[in-house]
């Protein structure tokens, strides 16, 4: 029995040997971590359920990080894939900008164990990622800039504040998705729909960005004036 259960396991191994494996417990490793999330998640785990020997991830992976890395890298490789579809589907700015919003938050919900990994706690060196990780991960979010940038430029607004831009829609679409996925919506004593949530604050800062840097401007005097952010930040824009 043990015998033919070790040709076995070197024949699984055999069969994955010229690259499948790799990619073999990266899908694997995605569907573990939805079940079981990423502090429970083991390489010898994953080998298992692959049906290799337990050594074998090692000739992929830097041990168990490794492997999350690159389930991490994978995730964001197919957020950038959905939102290059959405990218070469419209020309319209708008409609652009919303839907890659949305695929955000849907993406997050379909994938929740990922996301977390994606987006949440790392255990590996937050200033030193690895470098396909990063590199994926700043592509996915590069493609989200653009639209936001590309929005913005159409109603008015000047490339000095884009980046705040960038970063304030950011913080709407990924708040909404965490809100979501830690199951705060509806509030406390409240009746919404999530559903009905991500589409009105999604364009509600679409409506932000559409009413223009003088209605802004406008709005910003009277709420934060000698706030120190305030301040800084209009060291930077302060002449419109």
């Amino acid at each position: 029995m043990r015998k033919k259960t070790s040709r076995a396991s070197r024949a699984a191994f055999t069969s994955y040997h010229h690259g499948d494996l790799r990619n073999a417990l990266i899908v694997e490793g995605r569907r573990l971590l939805n079940e079981i999330g990423a502090h429970e998640l083991s390489l010898r785990h994953v080998a298992r359920s692959v049906g290799v020997s337990i050594a074998a991830p090692s000739h992929h992976f830097e041990g168990k990080d490794g492997l999350l890395a690159a389930i991490a890298a994978d995730g964001f490789h197919e957020l950038a894939a959905l939102r290059r579809g959405i990218v070469a589907s419209t020309t319209d700015p708008l409609r652009r900008l919303y839907r890659i919003m949305e695929c955000y938050v849907s993406f997050a919900e379909r994938e929740k164990g990922l996301f977390y990994l994606m987006v949440g706690p790392r255990t590996w060196d937050k200033k030193k990622p690895p470098r396909e990780l990063n590199a994926l991960a700043t592509s996915s979010f590069n493609l989200f800039a653009s639209a936001v940038c590309e929005y913005a430029s159409t109603k008015g607004w000047a490339e000095k504040d884009f980046e705040l831009l960038v970063h304030a829609a950011w913080s709407v679409e990924h708040g909404v998705a965490m809100l979501i996925l830690s199951n705060q919506v509806p509030g406390p004593g409240r009746k919404m729909k999530a559903e009905h949530m991500v589409l009105f604050s999604l364009s509600m800062l679409l409506n932000g960005i559409a009413a223009g840097p003088e209605n802004f401007a406008h709005i910003e005097s009277q709420v934060a004036p000698g706030s120190a952010a305030f301040d800084s930040a209009r060291g930077g824009r302060k002449k419109r």
